[in-house]
């Protein structure tokens, strides 16, 4: 499975003014958990993906945009 590009993600955290800290205490799980999701070393469950497109206001139609687009 190919490397996914996250870097969306960190934008839509600067643009809504969250850390990741802040994020991953509405999704229940450790800072240090979110960083490795962030940084591709394990991978987002759905519910996480479902909740972080409604802290950070990611439409449906860009769900792939944030979380499926390879590196590269």
């Amino acid at each position: 499975m190919p490397e996914m590009d996250y870097s969306g993600l960190y934008g839509k955290l600067k643009q809504n003014k969250l850390t990741q800290k802040e994020v991953a205490a509405r999704l229940g799980i450790s800072a240090n958990s979110l960083y490795l999701k962030l940084s591709g070393q394990s991978p987002f469950r759905t519910c996480e993906i479902v909740q972080m497109c409604q802290i950070l206001h990611i439409d449906g139609d860009e769900i792939g945009k944030y979380f499926f687009s390879p590196k590269g």
